[in-house]
């Protein structure tokens, strides 16, 4: 089968800028056991492969507060790529433990848009994925930061501010997000919108619409938890609603739906923000054999 693989592909730079960082903080406190407060990136492969370098990667469904009360004594601790409330911080210091803050240099930006428009004494609405590590972190910033999901039933009830600033999750679907700001501007005339997508993102979804029309099937490749693949995921659905569209991780899953591929003569792949081009090329080269 003849495949095309869309460009780019491999880690944007806030994913390599991550994992560079968390590798070099082990090596630096080689002698402290190292974790990470969940996912470095949304990728299990990467997750594994810190794994190795004994970064172990803490992803059970607790809060930060609770997972840090169970880390032992004098341990090293990584914040995410995706950002954390900063009163974490300050409750490691207090554990005597070591630090590395592994925020996205976009999403920062993104957190010092959200602070200066509070300074301002304007309200916040936050369009995001609830319960996303960047949105709880987001969220954590200010009282006044309002997720959009609980405002849509009644946001005038709660947002006073005629002119409130409204800000983004950066992995969000760009066309998505035009169609909730219009709506935010239907209730809220004087809305102030920042659209914090970052460009990486943008970059890949304008690459779904340029796959070539004459394929039969589009691989998506990423991790499940990945924000920014699912949305090239539901993209890729929207845009060639009647091809095959799989979400896959790796190579392994290539097998259980081989079936599913027969009759295809052409595919086109085209990977998340935090999959590894490795993964990305052995899943070429696995459908480059099919048939």
């Amino acid at each position: 089968m003849k495949t095309y693989l869309a460009n780019p592909s491999g880690y944007c730079q806030g994913v390599s800028r991550a994992i560079a960082l968390a590798l070099s903080f082990k090596k630096k406190y080689q002698d402290k056991p190292c974790y990470v407060l969940g996912a470095l990136v949304h990728n299990e492969t990467v997750t594994s492969e810190l794994n190795k370098y004994g970064i172990i990667s803490l992803t059970e469904k607790i809060s930060n507060v609770d997972k840090i009360k169970k880390l032992p004594k004098g341990a090293a601790v990584i914040f995410t790529a995706h950002g954390h409330d900063k009163k974490l911080e300050e409750l490691l210091k207090s554990k005597d433990m070591v630090y590395l803050d592994a925020t996205c240099p976009i999403v920062e930006l993104s957190a010092s848009n959200i602070k200066k428009a509070i300074k301002d004494g304007r309200q916040v609405i936050y369009v995001g994925t609830p319960n996303h590590p960047e949105t709880v972190a987001m969220l954590s910033i200010d009282k006044e930061v309002y997720l959009y999901q609980d405002l849509m039933d009644d946001m005038k009830s709660v947002i006073k501010d005629k002119t409130p600033f409204v800000s983004s999750q950066t992995t969000l679907s760009t066309y998505e997000l035009e169609d909730i700001f219009k709506k935010i501007k239907e209730v809220i005339p004087g809305a102030i919108f920042q659209k914090e997508i970052c460009q990486e993102t943008k970059i890949r979804q304008a690459a779904v619409k340029k796959l070539p029309n004459d394929v039969d099937a589009v691989f998506v490749v990423g991790g499940k938890d990945s924000s920014n693949t699912k949305k090239l995921y539901e993209l890729a659905k929207k845009h060639f609603s009647t091809l095959k569209i799989f979400y896959i991780l790796n190579e392994h899953d290539i097998d259980p739906i081989k079936d599913k591929l027969k009759g295809c003569l052409k595919c086109a792949i085209i990977s998340g923000a935090s999959t590894p081009l490795t993964e990305t090329m052995k899943i070429k080269v696995k459908l480059d054999e099919i048939w």
